[in-house]
């Protein structure tokens, strides 16, 4: 026995295979017993968890009954916030949008015309008004000597300045002036001019003019007030009633005008409740038209369409006829 082991044994061709039967034995015997690499779990951080990925559905219906005219959507589409997804027929409604449109545009068109009525109005009693008042400044204007003097100053045009007070006028001798006298004024305007007996001169930028008349002695020493307006004129109360008959007029008409058409501070009037009640109008049948759009409320995608939900079909009020899934 022992010596058919070791001829055997001496026969490499043979012993290998048997070594390699072993090996493959012994290997698995040794992974059975030792085991696999163990398994660990990590709990999760709760607060480092991805919540964007949940979905959401989004359920639309018609808030009323009809007839679908439109359905612009179809399963798995993509859709954005403000689409139109479906309409129900309304030909009366739309017909009152455009009726209550036209309703505002022409009290919008009324409103304005009287908005340039008043404008014209209220510009043409202005002028009026300020003629009247150029009219009250400027008549009967002399000046007062501060002494007895023959030789008063002649004022002549029309003071457009519009502020009350009063000119001082002190003449001089002077070589520079063909006269002889030149003379300083003071009060709502200063400077210095010339003393002429033939043809008026400005006085000042107001637009009055003045000249002296031409006697044998002129007295440098008198000095001259010119009052504006001059209320011991006798034409000064006739303008001053004018005047203030100019300005309730202008107060009257504007203040009939506003009744209509109100004012810039938002005062109510007639034409502008007109508007008002006008635009009320038409945002209602807007609002009552759009009771017949079904609009995405938000980005998503098209999940359900009801299988009614076609051109010329009825749907009821309140039905869930599309659905949107969102992320």
């Amino acid at each position: 026995m022992k010596k058919t082991i070791k001829n055997t044994l001496s026969k490499p061709k043979v012993i290998l295979p048997i070594f390699a039967v072993i090996a493959i034995i012994v290997t698995a015997f040794a992974y059975r017993h030792t085991g696999r690499a163990p398994i660990i779990n990590i709990a999760p951080d709760i607060n480092n968890i991805n919540t964007s990925n949940s979905i959401n559905t989004v359920n639309l219906s018609f808030p009323k009954s009809g007839r679908i005219s439109i359905v612009s959507v179809q399963n798995n589409q993509t859709v954005h916030k403000g689409d139109v997804l479906a309409k129900l027929s309304a030909p009366d409604q739309e017909g009152l949008i455009n009726q209550t449109k036209g309703a505002l545009d022409l009290a919008e068109a009324q409103y304005a015309s009287l908005n340039l009525q008043y404008k014209n109005a209220k510009k043409q009693q202005d002028l009026l008004v300020d003629n009247a008042y150029q009219t009250l400044l400027s008549s009967g204007l002399e000046g007062i000597p501060d002494q007895q003097d023959l030789n008063i100053p002649i004022i002549s045009g029309t003071y457009t300045c519009g502020k009350e007070g009063s000119y001082l006028i002190k003449p001089y001798r002077s070589s520079d002036s063909d006269t002889g006298v030149s003379f300083n004024f003071s009060g709502l305007e200063n400077g210095a001019s010339s003393v002429k007996y033939d043809n008026p001169i400005p006085l000042g930028s107001c637009g009055l003019q003045i000249k002296f008349k031409n006697i044998a002695y002129f007295n440098s020493e008198t000095k001259w007030t010119i009052n504006i307006p001059n209320i011991n004129s006798s034409v000064y109360l006739a303008n001053k009633n004018a005047y203030n008959s100019a300005v309730e007029n202008r107060d009257k008409v504007l203040s009939e005008l506003l009744v209509t058409i109100g004012s810039d501070q938002g005062n109510t009037s007639v034409a502008k409740a007109q508007v008002d009640a006008a635009r009320g109008a038409y945002e209602a049948s807007i609002g009552a038209y759009q009771n017949n759009i079904i609009t995405s409320p938000v980005d998503g995608i098209i999940s359900f369409i009801d299988k009614d939900l076609k051109i010329g079909q009825s749907v009821v009020a309140n039905k869930n006829v599309i659905s949107i899934v969102t992320k």
